[in-house]
């Protein structure tokens, strides 16, 4: 009889543990309308995720929005499910694609393409950076704020040079 009971016991807390687990396990994504009261009324940036079923790097980014922690960052936002018509309006050329909003529905950033876990993770704090300061709109993301690589003018710079230099050794100039 006690052996009923803890087995009981043990089966309902599985049962409640694993409960708890799936109910934080994914993204609560809400269509625009519902999305955009709800950022309102919370003062809340949102996230608007534009997909295809039939796109390769789509279900990719769907799995990341899967993972734990990107799961974790998207509770600062309100997640929106982007559809064909509020693609026209946003303009959306490629997919997957991320556009975020401020609580007042104007964009603040744009993802476009895949991004692993960790990559969308820094993206989206700093698009809570931005959110913060509305009249600062972005033109890169974070990680083309640290690039190291030189710039068009650089290349053309060196290209000039090298041609330059081939020249004059063809005239004689330089040996």
């Amino acid at each position: 009889m006690i052996e009923s009971k803890v087995l009981l016991f043990a089966v309902m807390l599985i049962a409640m543990c694993s409960a708890a687990v799936n109910a934080q396990s994914a993204i609560q994504w809400h269509n625009y309308q519902e999305g955009m009261q709800i950022a309102g009324s919370q003062d809340k940036p949102t996230m608007i995720f534009f997909e295809s079923e039939r796109c390769p790097a789509c279900k990719m980014q769907k799995e990341v929005l899967g993972d734990a922690q990107v799961i974790n960052m998207s509770k600062n936002f309100v997640p929106i499910v982007g559809s064909g018509g509020l693609a026209r309006e946003y303009g959306i050329r490629y997919i997957p694609a991320i556009v975020f909003t401020n609580s007042q529905g104007e964009e603040v950033y744009r993802l476009v393409g895949y991004r692993d876990a960790e990559t969308l993770i820094k993206e989206m704090q700093y698009v809570l950076k931005l959110s913060s300061k509305p009249t600062q709109l972005p033109l890169q993301s974070p990680s083309a704020h640290n690039t190291k690589t030189p710039g068009f003018g650089v290349l053309i710079a060196i290209t000039a040079v090298f041609i330059c230099g081939c020249w004059l050794r063809r005239k004689g100039c330089v040996k």
